[in-house]
């Protein structure tokens, strides 16, 4: 199996903090209320990737979301489970690991990936 070995950023739910894991003193990278065009941009220029329970970013109304994650080159999974159990999220992770895995290699960016509850993962389209 192979291993994720990158930086990620993390964009958990509105009362959690956004940060990027492996952070040397778990303190987030980005202030919760710092503008999603904002983040993004930064993610996009470290190369990093994104994973959300947030599927906004996909949704009429939130246009400047999804023009910035295009400009910026990121690439974005979007997890199931955002209210679900932790150990019903880790399940459902573990089982697109290799996936995510192979998406990442062979998918040019910007990507939006929606992981689903049984591990597959859907393309969403980027206009």
């Amino acid at each position: 199996m192979a291993r994720l070995d990158m930086d990620v950023a993390w964009h958990a739910m509105p009362k959690s903090k956004l940060g990027v894991t492996g952070s040397a003193h778990n303190e987030p990278l980005f202030h919760p209320e710092e503008s999603d065009d904002a983040w993004l941009a930064e993610v996009g220029r470290r190369g990093w990737i994104v994973f959300s329970h947030d599927r906004k970013f996909h949704t009429v109304g939130f246009e400047s979301e999804l023009s910035a994650i295009k400009q910026h080159g990121v690439g974005c999974f979007y997890l199931w489970g955002g209210s679900a159990k932790k150990y019903e999220k880790a399940q459902c992770f573990f089982k697109a690991y290799d996936r995510i895995l192979a998406a990442i290699e062979s998918t040019p960016l910007p990507f939006i990936f929606d992981v689903q509850r049984s591990g597959r993962l859907k393309r969403v389209e980027i206009p």
